[in-house]
């Protein structure tokens, strides 16, 4: 006879947690994603994260606005796709081509893979938000991790604020933000915990959007370089400085670049483009604007404070002083590229890597009096900009995130996003 095996309550209760998050998606994902950042230290908590993540891509209320949305474009792709059915072959050489303007590979490839089995865009967000959910959740977690004490509300806000700069519903431009929540989950781990699949992870993100190379030319090049903060200090603050930049010295300087890359980077450095970039940004509304820049003034105040304040915490603290001197060098060439169109999307990167280097002080030292005080002054500008997130969202969230389920979703689809009922009730 084979030896009895003894089951512990412990080993019960654990065996029972892991099972959870899978009921709580069938039955009621949103209450799977509260239960999950309530009690996120239990090991299934991050992936009901993820599950969550995946029905919220499933019930996306992809847009129609085929000039102001890329979901819109996603979903005419797949249903092109859909009908006439390539082969993999042709797919494959249709990559990096003139003629289908593909010059990433995740995005065509997945797409063909679900174009095989159906035409509904729902399926492709949902893997789509699969993807994105998981490094989104290794990218939290890895900072939750840090926090072994019970998480104020003060610090709930500035973990909250790190969640919403890259949210979940940025898969409406699913290429961009997942290649930026896998960049830095790569750098998390390359320059946090010493493991060179971080570099690995890096590297994937130029396969989801191209654009990713200069990030990855950057980390390549800081680990050259000696670590010397006082330095990247310097450059942060010159470069914030610099209001413009010679979109032709640009150009020039990205004649190295495959012909295929290069006419797209030429496209984002023309002055007509630039023009127009302006003139849309000048007919938004203000807070559009100032969003961005409230959480400037809120990153640059806690990372320059956190430098200042924790100068004896960083002599021992190796791996925080490293992450801390790429940001800041990363930082400065983010203000730099945001002086071409559409070079303003790597700050969202660097306010990202900046505010997971606060967070990791918040959650590992003592806050002296300054930080506490200035924590509590930038917070009606924290707040500001997680609204304008949500209120982002809301654009692309149906009713049916917040009270639907798998099964609900499947029979009645949802096609009203929020803000159309919240328009409602002032008109």
């Amino acid at each position: 006879m084979g030896k009895s095996v003894t089951i512990t309550r412990d080993q019960k209760k654990r065996t029972t947690i892991n099972y959870l998050p899978f009921l709580l998606f069938v039955i009621w994902p949103f209450g799977l994603l509260l239960n999950s950042l309530r009690n996120f230290r239990v090991p299934s908590s991050k992936t009901g994260f993820i599950l969550f993540c995946t029905y919220f891509g499933f019930v996306f209320v992809v847009s129609r606005d085929i000039g102001g949305a890329d979901s819109a474009r996603y979903a005419i792709i797949l249903a092109d796709m859909h009908e006439m059915t390539p082969s993999f072959d042709n797919l494959w050489a249709s990559l990096y081509s003139f003629e289908t303007s593909y010059i990433d590979i995740y995005q065509p490839l997945l797409t063909w893979i679900v174009s095989i089995f159906t035409a509904n865009p729902h399926v492709l967000f949902a893997i789509f938000a699969f993807v994105f959910g998981y490094f989104y959740a290794n990218n939290l977690w890895f900072v939750l991790g840090h926090f072994k004490s019970r998480i104020s509300l003060l610090a709930f806000v500035f973990l909250l604020l790190f969640m919403l700069i890259i949210p979940i519903w940025n898969i409406n431009g699913v290429r961009m933000w997942t290649a930026a929540q896998i960049f830095i989950y790569g750098v998390l781990l390359f320059l946090y915990d010493n493991k060179r699949k971080g570099l690995i992870w890096s590297i994937a993100s130029v396969f989801v959007h191209f654009s990713f190379m200069l990030p990855l030319a950057l980390l390549l090049i800081f680990k050259l370089l000696p670590r010397k903060l006082p330095v990247y200090l310097g450059f942060l603050i010159i470069t914030i400085f610099i209001s413009e930049v010679d979109l032709f010295s640009v150009r020039s300087s990205l004649d190295f670049l495959p012909e295929i890359f290069r006419s797209r980077v030429i496209s984002y450095t023309d002055a007509d483009y630039a023009y127009g970039v302006q003139k849309a940004a000048a007919a938004t509304a203000w807070y559009v604007g100032f969003s961005g820049i409230a959480l400037r003034i809120v990153v640059y105040t806690l990372l320059f404070l956190t430098i200042f304040s924790s100068r004896r915490y960083l002599k021992k603290d190796a791996n925080l002083y490293l992450l801390i001197c790429f940001t800041l060098f990363f930082y400065g060439w983010a203000n730099l590229a945001s002086l071409v169109p559409s070079g303003a999307r790597f700050l969202v990167v660097a306010n990202m890597l900046s505010m997971a280097s606060v967070l990791f002080y918040f959650a590992k030292y003592k806050l002296n009096l300054p930080m506490r005080i200035l924590r509590i002054v930038t917070l009606p500008l924290v707040v500001f900009y997680c609204v304008f997130s949500i209120r982002v969202g809301f654009d692309f969230i149906g009713i049916s995130t917040f009270f639907g389920n798998p099964f609900v979703a499947i029979l009645f689809e949802d096609t009203k996003p929020i803000i159309e009922f919240v328009k409602s009730l002032f008109t």
